[in-house]
């Protein structure tokens, strides 16, 4: 089995590699140390993404059913229903808080809301279209569920807003100085 620790710890070792390298050649050109820091905790962040999200992948190919949840908001009926709104919908939510934050951050194309919010949908239902058909290929024990993608995609677009209450917050602080 393709666990995530297993994920984990080689894609680790990689980024490790890439930024000892990344900064011997390029360490007077580019981006600050800053930024740089800003860009290798991206990447730790997308390997994290992924070990979640598609991992374990079993090895001995048993076919468990697939479900897909089709149901717009069905997690709000699931919450009014119980009473508490589970941890899944939480670790949704918070998945890509993180990528509206950075993408603003590290590219200026994506200072746009629109763009940084496309973006995010994109990944969350690339995620999801990935998981569905791992599902039916070799067994993956994910389930396609539209509630995912509009939990990944606010998280993301709650990132976004707080990169812009920071940029605001930095702007005004600059001004005071």
């Amino acid at each position: 089995m393709l666990d995530q620790e297993f994920i984990h710890n080689w894609a680790t070792v990689f980024l490790i590699i890439y930024v000892i390298y990344d900064l011997i050649r390029n360490r007077k050109i580019g981006r600050t140390l800053l930024g740089k820091f800003v860009f290798y905790s991206f990447l730790y962040y997308l390997i994290n993404v992924i070990k979640l999200t598609l991992f374990p992948i079993p090895l001995d190919f048993l076919k468990i059913p697939v479900s897909v949840q089709l149901i717009p908001f069905y997690f709000i009926i699931d919450w009014v229903n119980s009473g508490y709104i589970g941890r899944a919908y939480i670790e949704n939510f918070i998945l890509l808080l993180p990528l509206g934050l950075y993408l603003p951050l590290l590219f200026a194309r994506y200072k746009n809301i629109k763009l940084t919010v496309l973006v995010a949908f994109w990944v969350t239902f690339s995620i999801e279209f990935m998981q569905l058909i791992l599902g039916f290929t070799i067994g993956l024990h994910r389930m396609f569920n539209i509630d995912d993608i509009i939990l990944n995609t606010m998280g993301a677009i709650v990132g976004y807003a707080i990169y812009k209450l920071i940029s605001v917050f930095i702007k005004i602080n600059n001004n005071i100085k």
